[in-house]
């Protein structure tokens, strides 16, 4: 299989999520053993009338396992509580209900593609080490630093994994709370880092002290047949229509708290 990710929809992919597009999820910064943890999980913009993201996967992983996730919608995102026992890395792990784009549709020529979004956020609690959980599943962003205690000017260095292979793509990284601020900032503008990849690994300096949001775009040159799980909002496919794709271009975004 070949891996690309120079392409018109990586441009216009890298666009959208420096207009603040991003699958997110919003928690405390301090998570204590024994507890019960809100959480909040958005794609921090309504799309065409949704007023949450539509999850096809919500669950949690922890050293006890994988257990899923109950959410409920509020404020144009899903609610829900995680219940925190002995200290350890405790991942949130969601998916959206993929989507589908043609480029036909607004009158250019290029490749029609599947369209995946994957999103994790990372809450060490206590000790809070082995975060470097990979599934082998989708586009991951796995964390290959210690995230206890990670704080402003220490390196952030992850690699970005395709079922499990390292993968080249393009990545952005904002902050999108702060430890002072009471409100989430849904629609950041200016990215505090942006790169491209080439095997895969991403590895910056954490600028600033909050809630940050690290997004990897890939393109991958794989082509077949996905079937619709849901009406598209603009009316262009149905639920249980079969949709080819000559390409997948899969988005992933990781959340976690960066100390002072």
């Amino acid at each position: 299989m070949r891996l690309l990710y120079i392409s018109a929809l990586a441009v216009a992919g890298l666009v959208a999520l420096a207009s603040g597009h991003m699958l997110f999820a919003v928690f405390p910064e301090d998570v204590c053993e024994d507890s019960d943890v809100n959480i909040w999980i958005t794609y921090s913009h309504d799309v065409e009338g949704e007023t949450a993201p539509q999850l096809a996967k919500a669950v949690v992983i922890s050293s006890d396992g994988t257990e899923g996730l109950s959410l409920a919608e509020r404020d144009g995102g899903l609610a829900g509580t995680v219940g925190v026992g002995d200290p350890g890395c405790y991942i949130l792990d969601y998916e959206m209900e993929p989507t589908y784009f043609d480029p036909g549709w607004i009158g250019f020529s290029g490749e029609s593609s599947f369209l995946p979004k994957y999103g994790r956020a990372i809450m060490p609690v206590g000790a809070g080490r082995d975060c470097e959980i990979s599934t082998g599943e989708g586009l991951e962003i796995v964390p290959q630093v210690d995230m206890t205690g990670i704080g402003r000017g220490d390196q952030f260095r992850a690699a970005a994994l395709w079922n499990g292979e390292m993968v080249e793509g393009d990545f952005t990284a904002m902050v999108v709370k702060t430890p002072e601020d009471l409100l989430t900032v849904l629609h950041a503008y200016e990215s505090e880092v942006e790169g491209t990849t080439g095997d895969g690994t991403i590895e910056f300096a954490l600028s600033k002290p909050g809630l940050w949001v690290v997004s990897f775009e890939a393109t991958i040159d794989e082509s077949g047949t996905w079937t619709a799980t849901s009406d598209d909002p603009s009316g262009r496919y149905r639920n249980g229509d079969s949709l080819d794709y000559d390409q997948i271009a899969p988005t992933a975004y990781l959340t976690f708290w960066c100390g002072r």
